[in-house]
Order: C-alpha cells, then structure tokens, then sequence
C-alpha cells in the first residue's frame, strides 16, 4: 500500500497508519459543554473508519471562550467522566486508534470560522497581564482533564484566527506590551501555552499543535514568521505540527487555495519543505486539499509524516479503510463544496451535500 499503511511513532504513541482526522468542528456538545449521543456515534465512525490518529473537534477552555453555542468542553472537572466515555468508544470501535482533545479558546471576535459563532466580548488588546496568563492555564487545566480521561495526546489550536493565533498574528494583536509588537513578543503566549500543558501533563504525555503557515493577508504573519514559531514550538517538545493556515473568511480562503493547487490537490505541498527543516525530526501533518491515494503518497514522500484529513471524513468516515485495505481506491468523493463549514455554526456536523436526509429536507 506504500507509506500510507506505514506506522509511525509521535512522542512516544504508536500510531497505525498515516491519516490524521483533522480537528472538526462538532456542534453536538450539550449546552454545558457535554459529551452526548451524537458525538459518540460521530467518533464510532470515525474510529471504525480507520484513521491512525483521531483529534476532536474544537474543545473550550473556558465557558465564556466558546466559539459555537454546541461546542465540546473540557473547563470543568464535571466534563472528564464524559470526555472519557468518549476515550473509551474510540479505543473499543477500533483498538489501534489513537485519539486526542483539540483545546480551543475563541478569543476576539472577527476571527476564524467567525460566521454564526457566538461573540464572547473577550478584547485580546485589552485584556489584562493577568487576564492573559491566566489563560494560558486554563489551557493547561484542560489538557490535565484530557490526560485524566484518557485520551492518548492532548491537541492546541493554534491556527485559523482564534485565540492562540490572534496572539501571534498582527491582523488582531495590536498590543504595545509584552504580548504585542515584535515577534518574539507576539509568539510568547503560544509558547507559555506549551510550557503550562506541559507542567500540567508531565513529560511524557503528547502535546500537538495546529498552527498556520500564513495568514494570507499582506497585514499578517508570513510564513517566515511561522517558520519561527514552528521550529520554536518543536524545540519546546511539541510532538507533531499539524500545518494549516488563514485567519480570517476561511470558507472564501479553501475556495482559493483549492483553486491555485489545482491537481496538486495539497494547499501547503508548497511550503512543507521549509516546515521540515524548521523542526528537523519533529512529526508533520500536512492538512488541506488531498483527495486522492496518489498525492497523499507523494505528500509524505515529501517529508510530511501524516496526512490530514477533515472535510472528505464528513462525507465518508470510512475513507482510510476504503484506500488501505479495499478494492475501491477512487478518491474522495468530498466536492469542497463548503457547505458543511457553513453550517456548522448552527446546525450539527454533516455533509450536505451526500447526505440522504439533506436531499429530502432540501426544498422544504
């Protein structure tokens, strides 16, 4: 089968094969941030389907940093017995996967999938030195709770225009301070983020990160500046990188970069070279565009370790199993069309394009 099928060693847990199921957002949370029924058939899916590593949808930090009314949480020692309900229906559909929580803070409005998101009123450029590292340890409070029911990594999100990236990006941090201005200032808040969850899980516990390779605005952080932040956050024990980028109308942004990598399929093929060499040994996760068997191989020929994977899992949860080990290796049938990152805000995840029900309700 090729590299695909290969296993792979991230910070001391063995995962199966190559495919990573990129954090995805749910919206099937109960309103005090709880694991409920739709999400455990959603994660049976999905650990059924075969990824080697499976990273939850974004998950709070804090109440008042939700993004989405619906949204998983882990800001309460009340959430770990369903957080670990969840742990344990992964590890039962399917022994060899591995599964992580994504921890996520909204932060200012106007950032990330903002359309339909709540708006919490938090303001990065005002907010309080002590506001500010107290944040970084509800981060850390998180991860505990995620190590305590029993996932095998913790995940950060550091990417798309939310808290963690809005620090780093000059498109939102304005500060004059300590946090804002110059680069290193800029890049000390993801990097305390880092340290608290480390302090928090120990030493041996893995800690992955999202985060951008641009923000594709001229006002933004480049990939320059990126390439920084990533080979800082590796020297601080990050165990995988998971590559992304944009802060800001990402539906509109995937359109484009779909549109620019053409048969390349991969957005950020471009750029991984000069990620690798930043964090040398450190795994990679490329994450963007791939739909077929062919260009994900080629991915990881390049120097990726796994290939992402979020909006053709919406539509076939199935589709590692289908590539690794059935007859039919067709690529995905996911179109791009976007309409699951539209709805998302105020509906439950589902593709709409291939689900039956959709075509029923449709034009009603």
């Amino acid at each position: 089968m090729g590299q695909l099928s290969r296993p792979l060693d991230v910070g001391g847990m063995q995962i199966s094969n190559r495919f990573l199921r990129s954090a995805t957002m749910e919206n099937m949370a109960g309103a005090n941030g709880q694991v409920r029924r739709d999400l455990l058939r959603l994660y049976h899916e999905l650990a059924v389907g075969g990824c080697g590593l499976i990273i939850t949808g974004a998950t709070a930090i804090t109440a008042d940093g939700r993004a989405w009314a619906q949204q998983l949480g882990a800001w309460d020692d009340a959430q770990v017995e369903g957080l670990s309900r969840l742990a344990r229906l992964i590890h039962r559909s399917n022994p060899t996967a591995r599964c992580a929580v994504q921890l996520h803070h909204v932060g200012s409005a106007g950032g990330g999938y903002s359309y339909g998101s709540l708006t919490q009123g938090f303001d990065l450029n005002r907010a309080a030195d002590a506001d500010i590292t107290e944040l970084a340890r509800a981060f850390g409070r998180a991860a505990e709770r995620v190590q305590r029911a029993g996932f095998d990594a913790v995940a950060v999100h550091g990417a798309h225009g939310y808290l963690v990236s809005q620090f780093f990006s000059p498109v939102f941090n304005q500060r004059q301070d300590g946090w804002g201005g110059s680069r290193e200032n800029r890049g000390r808040f993801p990097l305390l983020v880092q340290e608290v969850i480390r302090r928090e899980v120990g030493p041996d516990f893995p800690v992955l990160w999202k985060m951008n390779t641009d923000d594709f605005l001229p006002e933004g952080a480049g990939r320059e500046d990126y390439l920084w932040l990533a080979g800082l956050l590796a020297q601080a024990g990050a165990a995988l990188i998971e590559l992304s980028g944009g802060v800001k109308e990402q539906a509109k942004l995937r359109n484009q970069l779909r549109r620019e990598a053409g048969e390349r399929e991969a957005y950020f093929l471009p750029v991984l070279e000069a990620f690798r060499s930043a964090v040398g040994d450190t795994p990679l996760a490329l994450t963007g565009g791939m739909r077929s068997r062919e260009v994900m191989e080629g991915v990881l020929a390049a120097g990726a370790d796994m290939v992402g994977l979020s909006r053709p899992l919406i539509c076939e949860p199935d589709f590692p199993n289908r590539l690794l080990n059935g007859p039919d290796r067709r690529r995905s049938r996911c179109t791009s069309c976007n309409r699951c990152l539209l709805s998302v805000a105020s509906e439950p995840l589902t593709c709409m394009e291939f689900d039956p029900f959709e075509k029923v309700i449709r034009d009603i």
